[in-house]
């Protein structure tokens, strides 16, 4: 899937670009058909960092890969974002912050369209990571790797302080070498700051969060056939918001997502087990095999059984 999405770097123009005693900055432009925006990075010694601002036209997807193992931290200061990696997804909303480790790091970041966005990434190679010991820190950050099932939970909210260095950062005019001294300041105070948060506390979600609770909820249930009404008392909303912002954050009904999911499911049964056709229904959700079948004929153009002896390879 990344190989259809392109960079977030792919999508401006540069602007310019600029070395003054070691620091190489560069701004770049966000292309006119995508949306406004620019993107201003600083690097130096091992360290890169990223400033986003703008907006974009359309819902757009974009790759996050890498093979070089750096620490990275992303502090999202206005805007909400979906942050896939591996096979977890986790929105990552305005003023919260995430750090990870980027090896073997293979995922995508969706950002939504007319969304205004102001986003802080740095990362720290290993020559920063040298210079300044943070490598007694590993141990700690283990948990922290791209890689990790648990990278749901690397989101934390921002606290005072974050805020107040992030501001600075945005706003500073220091040039040359006293720029390069309160950049490598700041950053440092803001690993220290993030290590000190628990990744693990829950911030108030927001309408988009418990979107993705409500899919997580359903792909979880698949044997219940959760209401409606069931998945509204779960996330605190009424049925008619929580209708209409499902569909507008993934274009499919709750239904229709439902749907698709027990079909995949009892097709991935037939095709590689050998239960029996009633327990397949029983396991997607439908108490009745009857009606299992007329829903599976209805999805696939097969009964179950028409299906399994189609295609079955077990």
């Amino acid at each position: 899937m990344q190989n259809n999405n392109p960079t977030l770097q792919s999508l401006f123009d540069e602007a310019s670009s600029s070395l003054n005693c070691g620091l190489v900055s560069k701004k770049h432009a966000l292309k006119s058909a995508l949306g406004t925006g620019y993107l201003v990075s600083h690097s130096f010694d091992g360290l890169h960092l990223e400033y986003f601002q703008g907006s974009f036209n359309e819902n757009t997807r974009v790759a996050k890969s890498s093979n070089i193992n750096a620490l990275e931290i992303s502090f999202l200061v206005q805007g909400e974002k979906i942050v896939q990696c591996t096979k977890k997804e986790m929105v990552q909303s305005e003023q919260e912050g995430i750090l990870y480790f980027s090896n073997n790091l293979k995922g995508t970041i969706q950002y939504y369209k007319d969304l205004p966005y102001r986003e802080l990434t740095v990362r720290f190679y290993y020559e920063f990571i040298k210079k300044h010991q943070l490598i007694t820190l590993f141990p700690k950050l283990k948990k922290y790797t791209a890689a990790n099932d648990n990278c749901i939970n690397f989101s934390t909210s921002f606290c005072p302080r974050t805020q107040e260095i992030l501001t600075d950062l945005f706003t500073n005019e220091y040039e040359g070498l006293l720029k390069r001294l309160f950049l490598e300041s700041r950053v440092l105070e803001l690993v220290s700051l993030q290590l000190q948060q628990n990744p693990n506390k829950q911030a108030p979600q927001s309408l988009v969060k418990k979107m993705y609770t409500v899919k997580n909820l359903i792909a979880k249930s698949l044997g219940e056939q959760l209401s409606v009404k069931e998945l509204s008392k779960r996330v605190l909303l009424n049925d008619t918001v929580l209708k209409k912002e499902f569909k507008r954050v993934f274009e499919v009904t709750i239904s229709e997502y439902s749907q698709n999911l027990r079909m995949e499911k009892a097709k991935e049964l037939l095709l590689h087990t050998t239960k029996p056709i009633y327990e397949v229904s029983d396991l997607v959700g439908y108490k009745n095999p009857t009606h299992f079948s007329a829903a599976f004929k209805r999805f696939e153009h097969l009964t179950p059984k028409q299906f399994r002896s189609t295609y079955c390879k077990v």
